[in-house]
């Protein structure tokens, strides 16, 4: 309640001050007459402008000893205010402290909440790839089962082979058997008959003589059939042991079969298990891929929750070079709208592959440049208009712009100057009054100019990327191959940059803008240099044009846009 009165009366006192306020330097400045605007057709030249800024300086000088004299008046007054103003500048602090805190909280608090969502999407997606490939493994082992039952019905095939010529072998050892008996039986019959032949040779001595011829050829034909008999038997016996030897070397052949065909099914279990396990590192480092992608790319919230500066970093390690090395720069300036072919990026990363630049900045639509930052998934600092991709250490960065260690003993500035403007091209392409569109828009511009420029030091080595979206002052003479080039037109902000004492690269390190145009947007009534890479305290030593994949391909609109490569010796 107390907080609410005491800003009640800081208002109250507020509205008193501004009623109460009297003629001062301010008014004087004010009350003077501006200079007329030149006039259409009239040239302006550096001449004319030195003349107005005399005459203005002039007039500031008269209006200087107005406002001296009316702050001896203001001097009384202010001193009965200082106090109160003190008091209103603490409480403006306090409040300003407290709503910075809260707005802290705020983005910390919307921080929070966006991670927490990123990691349940990435859960979520984590437990579909763990039930795809249980699925896969699920599919794997029946088809393992299947190959185990079948090699199980051969080997009981086989075992039921065994055991059918194992009867073949019972049988024909039965036959031999039988064989044994039949000539264990002639072996009893022989014995009779010498007992029959003794008792009838005791008996019938006479009859021995006259029966001796008989059985003699009995004797002869039992003895062929005793012969037969053995042959039979030695055949049957070769037979046998040909059986058994058959049998055996079939069986030795079938466990050779078997064995081969356990070590072949060994080996493609094996050679699965082999790939199954180099399947699985596969996806294990895939998945360390993607996590580690998923990562990165985590490092930049959605466009509308983009705070800037912001760092994004890659796996790439960080580089010095030695004092004498030259240094490489692109200059990329990017599509301002956003990119409608997702390929864009691929095509724009692929032209400039074989370009080894320890430094790339980057300008257009947002988006389509933090598109570009992941596809060529290098360090780089996303800033206002752009980005700046290098392999060099980040000392320090601004909203602009950044400061890196170049080597030991150098370090560099590398800004970003990304300011789109259609309006006054569009009245030059239409034939309307360009130019006093282009004054009146100049003054903001430059006003942006300055505060890049601000965020560094006058003494420190700079580079600047930068589309400024209206030509170079130096391409535009009466010399022009260019009929409409053809007028000394002081375009502001190129003259703005080189007095600051930058360097425009290119036109620098060409011979002229007659033979070296350096276009950098092309359209189907216009050729300009409308992006440039500007220098200070960095010797330029050389500079070329550079095709930018898809974007140096006439979009719908007709335009093509092209980008900058230069190398630097940094003194």
């Amino acid at each position: 309640m107390n907080r609410r009165i005491v800003l009640i009366a800081i208002a109250l006192l507020l509205t008193i001050l501004m009623g109460c306020e009297t003629y001062t330097a301010r008014s004087a400045k004010e009350s003077l007459q501006t200079p007329n605007p030149v006039e259409e057709g009239e040239l302006v030249t550096k001449y004319s402008l030195v003349v107005a800024e005399a005459q203005a300086k002039a007039e500031a000088e008269e209006a200087e000893l107005l406002a001296e004299q009316e702050r001896q008046a203001e001097a009384e007054e202010r001193q009965r205010y200082e106090a109160m103003q003190e008091s209103i500048a603490s409480l403006q602090t306090e409040k300003s402290t407290l709503e910075k805190k809260l707005q802290e909280s705020e983005e910390a608090l919307a921080e929070e909440q966006n991670n927490t969502q990123s990691l349940k999407e990435s859960l979520e997606e984590r437990n579909l790839l763990l039930d795809n490939k249980d699925l896969t493994l699920s599919q794997e082992a029946e088809e393992y089962q299947t190959t185990i039952a079948t090699l199980q019905s051969e080997i009981e095939a086989l075992h039921k082979e065994i055991e059918e010529n194992e009867q073949d072998y019972e049988m024909l050892s039965y036959q031999a058997g039988e064989l044994e008996n039949i000539l264990s039986e002639q072996q009893s019959i022989n014995n009779e008959l010498q007992t029959i032949l003794h008792e009838a040779e005791l008996k019938h001595t006479a009859e021995t003589e006259s029966l001796k011829a008989a059985q003699e050829q009995r004797l002869q034909e039992l003895q062929n059939t005793i012969d037969s008999l053995k042959t039979d038997n030695e055949l049957l016996t070769a037979q046998l042991e040909e059986k058994t030897q058959s049998l055996e070397e079939r069986l030795r052949l079938e466990q050779q079969r078997i064995d081969e065909a356990k070590r072949i099914e060994e080996e493609r279990l094996e050679k699965q298990w082999e790939k199954a396990e180099e399947l699985r590192k596969a996806e294990e480092a895939e998945m360390a891929r993607l996590a580690a992608l998923e990562a990165e790319y985590q490092q930049i919230p959605p466009l509308e929750q983009l705070t800037l500066p912001r760092m994004y970093t890659t796996d790439e390690a960080t580089s010095l070079s030695a004092d004498n090395d030259p240094l490489n720069v692109l200059m990329l300036p990017l599509d301002d709208i956003r990119w409608s072919d997702p390929a864009m990026k691929n095509l724009v990363a692929t032209s400039i592959s074989d370009i080894k630049a320890p430094v790339i900045m980057v300008t257009g639509h947002m988006q389509n440049v933090i598109d570009l930052v992941r596809q060529l998934r290098r360090n780089a600092v996303l800033v206002e208009g752009g980005a700046i991709i290098t392999s060099y250490r980040v000392i320090s960065t601004t909203n602009h712009g950044i400061r890196v260690q170049f080597s030991n003993t150098k370090t560099i500035r590398l800004s970003i100057a990304n300011l789109p403007e259609y309006k006054v091209f569009d009245a030059f392409t239409s034939g309307n009054d360009w130019k006093t569109l282009q004054k009146q828009v100049t003054s903001e511009r430059t006003k942006m100019l300055e505060r890049i420029l601000a965020e560094g030091t006058v003494t420190e080595p700079t580079i600047i990327g930068a589309s400024l979206f209206e030509p170079s002052y130096q391409d535009w003479n009466t010399f022009s191959p260019v009929l409409y080039r053809q007028i000394d037109y002081i375009w502001p902000l190129s003259n703005f940059l080189e007095e600051s004492s930058f360097y425009d690269v290119y036109r620098a390190t060409h011979f002229s803008a007659d033979t070296d145009a350096g276009n950098t947007l092309v359209t189907e009534n216009l050729k300009e240099r409308i992006d440039y890479v500007y220098s200070r305290k960095v010797l330029p030593l050389q500079s070329s044009m550079l095709t930018i994949g898809g974007e140096s391909i006439p979009d719908a609109q007709n335009i093509a846009r092209y980008g900058i490569s230069a190398t630097f010796l940094i003194p």
